[in-house]
C-alpha cells in the first residue's frame, strides 16, 4: 500500500535522558528512550500504521473524530463527584508565598468523574443530584453517594488523571478510548477525569470558567483530594488539547517541587504556542472558516447554559446587548470573555502568557508528548523541539498522519490506545533516579539572568 495510506512515527530524545531504578530490583536501570525500544512497538522511530484511506490527512482525521460520537465503542461507566473548592490557601513553591484557589470564597465546585467497571454501574443516575446540578448528564455517568469511597487508597492500583479538550468532558472518545483498557484487569489502574468548570453538563456554580493558564482546579484536585485521600496511589497524568496545555503549564508552575506522588505524564495534541496557534488558524481558509467558527460556537453555547455567569461585568454587558457584539471566531471570544474574565487585556496577552512552550523547560516529571505534524488545529512549528532536546525529563514523539486527538488506523482503532496504556504500565515499574543526571545536564535556571521584567545576570546586588 502507498507510503501516502502510513502515518511515520518519530522520536526526539532528550541530549541526556533521565534513567529509572526498578523498585523491585535497584540494579536494574532504563530510561524513557530504553522502554519505547524494548517494549512499546508504536512508539518506536520509524514504526509506520496503516491508516484509512478515506482518512488520509490531517483535516479528514480531525472532522472524522469530532463529528462521530463513537456511541457504540468505548462504554466507560462513571460516577461522578461534586467537589467544592474551600476558599483556604496553598504555599506557592520556593516563596513565602500564598495564594487562594480562586476568588469566589468557597462557592465555586469541579466536577470529577470516576471510570468504573459497568457491574458498578447504577440505573438511578440521580439518586444523590445536588441541588446545583440543571441538566441532564453525559451518558453512562452518574452521581455518586458523597460519603462513598470508589476507589481505594492503596498503593495497588495506580491513579490516572485525564483533563479534556475545549468545551470536552469525560465523555469524549478520544478519552473513553484510553480509560476502558487502563482500567481492565490487563493494566489495573483507576482512572479519573477533571471535567473544567461549566463542561461535561456541571452546572457551575461560581461566575468563572477556565482556560489555558487555569491550572488550579487541576492544584486543588491534587493537593486537597488526591495527596490527602489517596496519599498512597503513584499518579500519573494525561491532558488532550486545552487539557495537554494546562497540564504541561501546571507542571512547568510546580516545577522540581511537584508532589511526589506524580511519577509520569503524557500530553496529546497539545497547543505549544498559543500566539503561533491562533496564527496557523487564520492562514488556513478551513481553519478560518470552519474551525476557529465551532470553537466560537462551542464556547458561546458554554456561556450561554450557565446563567450564573451573568453576575460578571463583561458577560451581563453581552447579554444585555448582544448586538454590540459581533462573535464569530475563537480569537474574538478570546478577546471579549476569556481574557477579560481572568483580568486580562485582550486574546494576545493571555495567548503569551497561556503557552506552555515557556514553562516545559520546569517540568521534573518524566513527561511523553504526543503530536501529528498535520495536526490542522495547533500546526507543528512550535512544538518544542528545542526544550526536549535540553529538558531530561522530556520525550517527544510526533506522527505525519494524525490530525487533532485523532490517529485512526485503518481498522478505526486508534494508534495510541494501546501503546500509551503500556508506557504507564511499564513506567510504573520504575522510579526516577535523579542522581543519573547533574546540574549541568538540566536547563539552566534563568531566574538568575532574568527578573523585574528585566535581564538581571550578574547585576543584582
Amino acid at each position: 500500500m502507498s507510503s501516502f495510506f502510513k502515518s511515520r512515527v518519530e522520536n526526539y530524545i532528550a541530549k541526556t535522558p533521565i534513567r529509572f531504578r526498578n523498585r523491585n530490583d535497584s540494579s536494574k536501570s532504563i530510561n524513557v528512550p530504553e522502554i519505547l525500544q524494548n517494549s512499546i512497538e508504536e512508539f518506536q522511530s520509524n514504526y509506520q500504521f496503516y491508516i484509512n484511506p478515506i482518512l488520509s490527512s490531517g483535516h479528514t482525521q480531525t472532522a472524522y473524530t469530532a463529528i462521530n460520537k463513537f456511541e457504540n465503542q468505548h462504554h466507560v461507566y462513571y460516577k461522578r463527584k461534586i467537589i467544592t473548592i474551600e476558599n483556604k490557601t496553598y504555599k506557592i513553591p520556593n516563596t513565602n508565598d500564598f495564594l487562594k484557589y480562586d476568588q469566589w470564597q468557597g462557592e465555586s465546585t469541579i466536577a470529577i468523574d470516576f471510570a468504573i467497571p459497568k457491574e458498578k454501574a447504577s440505573d438511578d443516575i440521580f439518586k444523590f443530584k445536588p441541588e446545583s446540578q440543571l441538566s441532564e448528564l453525559p451518558p453512562r455517568t452518574e452521581f455518586a453517594d458523597p460519603k462513598e469511597e470508589i476507589i481505594e487508597n492503596n498503593d495497588e492500583k495506580p491513579l490516572l488523571i485525564v483533563l479534556h479538550g475545549l468545551s470536552g468532558g469525560s465523555y469524549e472518545a478520544y478519552i473513553r478510548a484510553v480509560l476502558e483498557k487502563i482500567i481492565s484487569d490487563e493494566y489495573n489502574f483507576d482512572a479519573i477525569v477533571l471535567n473544567s468548570r461549566g463542561c461535561a453538563k456541571h452546572t457551575i456554580t461560581s461566575p468563572q470558567l477556565y482556560n489555558g493558564l487555569w491550572t488550579n482546579d487541576l492544584r486543588y484536585l491534587i493537593n486537597e483530594i488526591v495527596t490527602k485521600k489517596y496519599s498512597k496511589k503513584r499518579v500519573y497524568l494525561m491532558g488532550f488539547s486545552l487539557g495537554g496545555a494546562i497540564l504541561a503549564n501546571y507542571l512547568g508552575q510546580e516545577g522540581q517541587y511537584i508532589s511526589n506522588q506524580i511519577k509520569g505524564a503524557c500530553c496529546f495534541g497539545t497547543p505549544w504556542d498559543f500566539p503561533d496557534g491562533a496564527i496557523h488558524l487564520r492562514e488556513s481558509i478551513i481553519g478560518h472558516k470552519i474551525y476557529s467558527p465551532t470553537m466560537c460556537s462551542n464556547l458561546l453555547k458554554l456561556l450561554n447554559s450557565h446563567g450564573i455567569l451573568e453576575n460578571n461585568q463583561f458577560i451581563e454587558e453581552y447579554k444585555n446587548n448582544p448586538s454590540n457584539y459581533n462573535i464569530k471566531f475563537l480569537k474574538q471570544f478570546d478577546d471579549f470573555f476569556t481574557s477579560k474574565l481572568f483580568g486580562l487585556n485582550c486574546a494576545d496577552e493571555y495567548y503569551r502568557l497561556a503557552s506552555p512552550i515557556q514553562r516545559v523547560l520546569k517540568v521534573r516529571v518524566p513527561l511523553l508528548i504526543i503530536s501529528s505534524k498535520d495536526d490542522p488545529i495547533t500546526g507543528c512549528r512550535s512544538l518544542p523541539y528545542a526544550e526536549t532536546n535540553l529538558n531530561p525529563y522530556i520525550t517527544m514523539i510526533t506522527t505525519t498522519i494524525g490530525g487533532h486527538l485523532g490517529w485512526f488506523t485503518w481498522n478505526g482503532d486508534r494508534w495510541y490506545t494501546k501503546p500509551i496504556c503500556q508506557f504507564f504500565k511499564n513506567l510504573n515499574e520504575y522510579d526516577v533516579d535523579k542522581q543519573s543526571i547533574e546540574e549541568k545536564d538540566l536547563p539552566m535556571d534563568i531566574s538568575k539572568s532574568w527578573k523585574f521584567d528585566r535581564l538581571i545576570n550578574g547585576m543584582l546586588e
